[in-house]
């Protein structure tokens, strides 16, 4: 540190800069933060009017009254989210442009022999934003009300079990499959387009079985169309409050859901990464965005870096053993 000599009655002092400057009445000005010097771009690797759309237009006003730029909504569908988080991975790493992506990201390295960018070095996380849990539902004609009696028939008939999930290597699809690994059960994969067409099956009878987003599956379970028999969550849904979760009939720690992610570029400073972090907990945390998500099944996560990096980690971890014990192929 810079010092310089002065006198005070007489005396001579070494002062260093920073003292020298408060003593004349200066003050240094704090480090300032970042902020963005245009629109922030946020892809979503799907089509439009998803859970993931939800939460980044829930969040858009707010982020952009603390940052001063507007958010743009940029949805990128298609190649099991590798076009969006592709553009995101190779995009400037200045905090302009960011992804939203579900648990497919966590799945992807698993699923995909090779990938067109490093999921762990090209993009790194900001917060985890919120997860919407899955919910067991089956058709009223099929004769279990448990989850233990559910997968007793699927015991005592191998195979005759028929689940649906909106496609192979999903988390739906998955989540079904680890049950299976768990409890030592068969029953047989069917996959679809989307949820309208699995749960359109479920009621008619096509297929017996589904995991489904909550908030898509408690409207029928209410209208008497199908029946859940458990939430796939460490506690109980608000929309099906008297459904137990799938840890209270004798399976604790299994969960099942659509998490959802926000990620920068790789190579993007700590200190944007540290100003978006900080806003954009800040945002989850505000009450009117946490009612708004809640109303639409998502429960706020609002998690620091390291704790968004550490879950997505042991993620990839557990989608790789049931990938793997799946033995699930792409389309």
């Amino acid at each position: 540190m810079t010092s310089i000599p002065v006198r005070f009655a007489g005396r001579r002092f070494t002062l260093g800069l920073a003292t020298l400057l408060s003593v004349a009445g200066f003050v240094a000005p704090a480090l300032a933060q970042w902020a963005p010097t245009q629109p922030i771009r946020v892809i979503i690797p799907y089509a439009p009017g998803g859970t993931s759309d939800i939460i980044a237009r829930t969040m858009s006003e707010p982020i952009s009254q603390r940052l001063g730029q507007p958010l743009l909504i940029d949805n990128r569908g298609g190649g099991a989210t590798q076009i969006g988080t592709s553009a995101v991975a190779k995009s400037a790493p200045d905090g302009h442009t960011i992804l939203l992506v579900a648990n497919t990201f966590m799945i992807n390295p698993s699923l995909f022999k090779t990938l067109p960018y490093d999921s762990l070095k090209d993009l790194t996380p900001i917060t985890y934003a919120g997860v919407t849990p899955h919910t067991i539902v089956v058709n009223n004609d099929v004769p279990a009300k448990t989850l233990k009696e559910l997968l007793d028939l699927a015991r005592a008939k191998p195979g005759a079990i028929n689940y649906g999930s909106v496609g192979n290597g999903t988390s739906f699809h998955l989540g079904t499959e680890e049950l299976k690994k768990l409890s030592g059960t068969n029953m047989v994969h069917v996959p679809y387009k989307g949820m309208g067409q699995v749960l359109t099956d479920a009621i008619s009878g096509n297929i017996q079985m589904a995991f489904a987003n909550t908030p898509n599956a408690a409207p029928l379970v209410k209208d008497g169309k199908l029946r859940a028999i458990a939430v796939a969550h460490p506690t109980r849904a608000p929309q099906l409050p008297d459904v137990q979760t799938v840890a209270e009939q004798g399976y604790p720690g299994f969960e099942s859901n659509s998490g959802f992610i926000y990620f920068a570029p790789g190579g993007t400073p700590p200190d944007v990464l540290d100003r978006l972090n900080a806003v954009f907990v800040e945002v989850l945390n505000l009450p009117a965005v946490k009612e708004a998500l809640t109303k639409q099944g998502v429960e706020v996560k609002a998690t620091t870096r390291a704790q968004t990096a550490d879950f997505i980690a042991k993620e990839m971890k557990r989608y790789a053993d049931v990938v793997a014990f799946s033995g699930a192929k792409v389309d």
